[in-house]
């Protein structure tokens, strides 16, 4: 019995490192620059300009990307420029994001 406790602590700890590491490498990679927020991140552009940067496509199984109803020509990734405040994103599921002038915002979540 002892041995099989001794077993059962040594999976727990290992399991109790891989979230921890897990839980580390995610908050290592946020980028301090930027303000987080429910659908992604926005933070001052290098050259005061206005830019939507769309990094998920929704599952690329819904056709064009709409932005303002109008089809992304940037492509996922990229930079375009926009006019500053509230725009439609639009693949499948429609979702509104508010872009703050001077800002770069990086959008990248369609969930609830």
């Amino acid at each position: 019995m002892k041995k099989f406790i001794e077993y059962l602590l040594g999976v727990f700890l290992v399991l109790l490192v891989i979230i921890v590491a897990i839980v580390a490498e995610s908050i290592l990679s946020l980028d301090p620059d930027s303000t987080y927020e429910l659908r992604g991140r926005y933070k001052e552009s290098s050259d005061g300009e206005t830019y939507l940067v769309i990094e998920d496509d929704n599952g690329g199984q819904c056709g064009p990307l709409l932005v303002d109803e109008k089809e992304w020509s940037h492509g996922l990734n990229k930079k375009g420029r926009v006019a500053p405040g509230e725009h439609s994103i639009k693949c499948g599921a429609g979702m509104d994001v508010i872009i703050k002038e001077g800002a770069t915002y990086y959008f990248d979540y369609w969930g609830p």
